[in-house]
């Protein structure tokens, strides 16, 4: 093999290192623009660092920005661009797929005997007591369930996507779901709790909510 080879050999392993590199991280952009909790996928905590804050209000690890066992979060105004290792994260807001990483089961927390109601404390992140609600699997509360807190919203709910078959309330919240990802298509709002969703009608059709709920606000 040539000098001339092996020089050329040697930039085309070079090269390839950088984009390899490059391919293995995105960065995103996470904004808490109406004070409250917003998350932005669903991603280790070992995967995410803040690359630059954009916000007035500060973005403090563990205070106004972290990760928790639902994803990237920022909270109280903090807005700023992340990078984010590829190596478990899922973009986009969307949940691990069933047994591959985050809460078993793809996103969903796990019912368990002794679980307190309303969420409180630092369960998943904390900052309860501002109202919210749950949305769970199963009729009747039951099942496997995920909680958002009043002011968040999911746009998509990938592997979660209409399986949802009761909505429990708490705090004085309202929750709006809809038919159909980014909040669009048919809709219905509700401030009481929901035992079962095949007793409520989509508008305009004969059918039932249940297992239909593609997006959904907490306000």
């Amino acid at each position: 093999m040539t000098l001339r080879t092996l020089r050329s050999t040697g930039l085309i392993l070079l090269f390839s290192g950088f984009a390899l590199a490059a391919a293995a991280q995105q960065t995103i952009k996470c904004e808490s623009n109406n004070g409250g909790r917003n998350y932005c996928g669903s991603y280790a905590a070992n995967q995410v660092t803040m690359d630059r804050q954009i916000s007035g209000s500060p973005c403090v690890r563990g205070s106004t920005w972290g990760v928790d066992n639902r994803g990237l979060w920022v909270d109280r105004g903090c807005r700023a661009t992340f990078v984010v290792g590829r190596g478990g994260g899922y973009p986009g807001g969307g949940y691990p797929p069933p047994g591959q990483g985050g809460n078993p089961g793809g996103g969903w927390n796990h019912s368990r005997p002794g679980d307190t109601w309303p969420p409180s404390g630092n369960w998943n992140g904390g900052n309860w007591g501002r109202g919210g609600a749950c949305f769970y699997k199963d009729s009747n509360f039951r099942g496997d369930y995920i909680c958002l807190r009043r002011g968040e919203s999911k746009n998509s709910i990938p592997n979660m996507n209409d399986r949802i078959s009761s909505i429990r309330v708490f705090g004085g919240a309202r929750v709006t779901f809809f038919v159909n990802s980014n909040f669009g298509g048919q809709r219905a709002t509700t401030s009481s709790d929901i035992a079962n969703l095949s007793n409520w009608r989509v508008p305009g059709t004969n059918r039932s909510w249940n297992d239909r709920i593609s997006s959904m606000r907490v306000q």
